[in-house]
């Protein structure tokens, strides 16, 4: 916990870094955070606005009673921030009254794009012209190797610009609000906030929490993308659910009222039994909010940790805070951002007393949003298939399918009737794109192919634009000499796709806004491994288990930067402590110690998953393990099980059909132990036997 004082300065956290000259907070004119005295009930709160001529527009009832005091948000059109603080100060029964503050966004798996994760898994690589020094990360694989794999749900707020929930790399790992039925335009839960099914836009108050830019979305994937998937990148843990609190319309700004709401929602679903166990705050700005400290110090309360992104103007924030980061409240960790060498970021924040721990900052590989991703489009006609590039603000199609019309430039009196529910070619000339599509619509077509009158050059990203969103048809760019050879083709059946190459739905960004997930990240892999911690002792895990870094000395309260495995094993002696306290209610033990004397070490118990306090013969007893296997199949398939040996060892594998009245039976003969791991394949199709479980023995001794 941190016991300095701080004073109410700014400075911006942005996505990439900053000028290092502070300038004021902007706020909302017309509106202001007020506090009631402590003895005051939400009616006779209203009642004294009233007299005011005032009301709540927004009460943030969670905090509220929390606290013992009714606050939220108050507006008057054509008034001034200044005029609404100066009537209310004179009223004794208020305790604060300040703005509406704007803060600002600050900016070995099967994933394709593990190998750009240098903060996971640091090997030297070379990521945007920068090579690495291997060994400088969070030791992720090998945290990852000692993680509990259950399936307790583990939840994180990401208070953002939104998130895309449609990426195929965050999807599975949204937060679903078990009590909300999507899409009917009604209150479910009963929490006065409509389809909250994914989490809420605080913004525009409703629930589309689609990312205003992309910012959101990338933090989304530093902490939780999903793990063992086959595509992309990997989040901190693999199980953690993210709930999209999103606070902007615009990608950039965000209203301090809109934040407080967010928070006023999370400590909501931490009341109603949700694990929500952090809060990541990638964002800031120079202005002191008794209000928004108020909320932050009531997810305290609640057991909630707030990750916050310490700032990218280079500049300590001991002397020059930034808030929410250096707020002093019990629950907060400020995150600097670490470099892939193992320094400390040029754009970064710091401070001694102020800034807690450093991650990974820079050349940050991460989710970016579908909507910002090069699509992939063609023509195919008469059996050819042409290269063709979506009109900007197209939507995408999996295929559009029909007779292909020449529509002429695409003036009204071009469309024959024949191409109601068909696909028009149109000519480039004269008309604007929109106005040949917008043509187009009223026609009844069902997309549009506009090829070009002056040249060849097809563009990977066309720079022929529909204008703006809306109630479009799908639109392609095609060259002149593939539109002269459509024409050519005509009349013929044709089909276009503009699809969405999910590939490159990811960008490298820098910033403490990108270091701060890996630290939310930590505190869910730490809920997750050590359920009943506290969040004081909980957060004391992150920051006292951590690896020391020179660059960091005298700059961050640790000193150190972000380590996954040492939070896990924190005597570094191999085994998960999760692991050895339930076992063994002490971290005394070692993995090379074999506790129970039966030939095996505590670390190949931990593999096997066995028991190491189990002496004798019976080393195992579990479901089917590991794999399966084609090997001598007839029919189906076998179970392959794999466990750890000790040279001159003799085994013995058992399997039984039930475990309520198990009939021992030998599978195979028996094995000699080689020092490493073996594999036995149980040749039964387990189509036809798909329960079966086994124990295995040592017969030697």
């Amino acid at each position: 916990m941190k016991i300095f004082s701080r004073l109410p300065t700014l400075l911006w956290v942005l996505a990439i870094a900053q000028s290092a000259a502070a300038a004021p907070d902007g706020y909302v004119e017309g509106e202001v955070l007020v506090t009631f005295k402590a003895g005051l009930d939400t009616t006779e709160a209203a009642a004294a606005l009233d007299k005011h001529a005032l009301r709540f527009e927004r009460r943030f009832d969670r905090i509220s009673r929390r606290r013992g005091r009714v606050s939220g948000l108050v507006r008057e059109e054509g008034a001034t921030t200044a005029a609404l603080i100066a009537r209310l100060r004179k009223d004794s029964r208020i305790e604060t009254v300040e703005p509406d503050y704007i803060r600002r966004v600050s900016s070995i798996p099967n994933d394709l794009d593990f190998a750009k994760l240098w903060g996971l898994r640091n090997t030297g690589q070379t990521l945007n012209g920068t090579r690495g020094t291997s060994g400088v990360d969070l030791r992720h694989t090998a945290a990852a190797n000692l993680s509990r794999n259950d399936e307790t749900e583990i939840v994180v707020g990401i208070i953002d610009t939104g998130v895309d929930i449609a990426h195929p790399d965050l999807a599975s790992n949204i937060w679903i609000n078990p009590l909300e039925i999507p899409g009917n335009g009604l209150d479910d839960d009963g929490n006065g906030l409509v389809d909250d099914v994914n989490g809420y836009d605080f913004a525009l108050n409703d629930g589309n929490v689609s990312d205003s830019a992309n910012h959101g979305t990338h933090v989304a994937g530093i902490l939780a993308a999903v793990g063992e998937n086959g595509i992309g990148v990997i989040g901190i843990d693999r199980g953690t659910k993210i709930v999209p609190l999103k606070v902007s319309y615009d990608g950039e700004t965000m209203r301090s009222s809109a934040i407080i709401d967010a928070m006023n929602y999370a400590l909501a679903l931490k009341e109603r039994g949700v694990n929500l166990v952090a809060i990541n705050a990638s964002y800031g700005g120079n202005s002191y909010s008794t209000s928004e400290r108020n909320a932050i110090k009531s997810l305290s309360d609640a057991g909630i940790i707030v990750c916050a992104a310490a700032g990218n103007d280079g500049v300590d924030n001991d002397a020059t805070p930034t808030y929410p980061a250096s707020y002093n409240t019990p629950n907060i960790i400020s995150v600097a951002a670490l470099t892939q060498n193992n320094g400390l970021a040029s754009f970064s924040n710091y401070g001694a007393t102020s800034v807690d721990i450093a991650a990974p900052g820079v050349n940050i590989y991460s989710t970016l949003p579908l909507g910002e991703t090069p699509s992939v489009a063609s023509v195919t006609l008469g059996g050819s298939t042409y290269a063709a590039t979506a009109l900007d603000f197209s939507p995408t199609s999996g295929g559009v399918s029909g007779s292909v019309h020449d529509c002429g430039i695409g003036n009204p009196a071009d469309f024959p009737s024949a191409v109601r529910g068909n696909i028009a070619l149109i000519e480039r000339g004269t008309l604007t794109f929109a106005e040949k599509v917008n043509h187009a619509i009223a026609a009844g077509a069902t997309a549009t192919i506009i090829y070009d009158n002056t040249g060849d050059a097809l563009p990977s990203t066309s720079s022929w634009t529909l204008g703006g969103n809306g109630n479009w048809i799908p639109a392609l760019q095609v060259t002149r000499t593939t539109g002269e050879a459509l024409v050519a083709r005509l009349p013929a059946s044709g089909r276009l796709s503009i699809v969405q190459n999910t590939a490159l739905a990811y960008q490298f960004l820098n910033g403490t806004s990108m270091a701060t997930p890996y630290v939310a990240g930590a505190v869910a892999l730490a809920a997750r491994n050590f359920p009943g911690d506290s969040m004081t002792r909980r957060r004391a895990r992150i920051l006292d288990n951590a690896t020391p870094v020179a660059a960091f000395a005298g700059k961050t309260v640790t000193g150190d930067r972000l380590d996954l495995l040492a939070i896990i094993d924190t005597d570094a002696d191999g085994l998960p402590d999760w692991w050895e306290m339930e076992h063994f209610g002490t971290l005394a033990y070692h993995a090379t110690d074999d506790s129970d004397g039966d030939g095996f070490s505590n670390l190949q118990e931990y593999i096997s998953r066995t028991d190491p306090n189990l002496t004798g013969p019976l080393l195992a007893l579990k479901s089917p393990v590991i794999s399966l296997s084609s090997a001598g199949a007839t029919s189906g398939r076998q179970l392959t099980l794999t466990f750890p040996t000790l040279a001159g060892a003799i085994y013995q594998i058992e399997w039984s059909a039930t475990l309520a009245d198990p009939s021992w039976q030998v599978l195979g003969s028996p094995v000699s132990g080689t020092g490493s791991e073996i594999e036995i394949i149980d040749p039964m199709d387990i189509a036809l036997h798909p329960q079966r479980f086994y124990r295995l023995a040592r017969i030697d001794r």
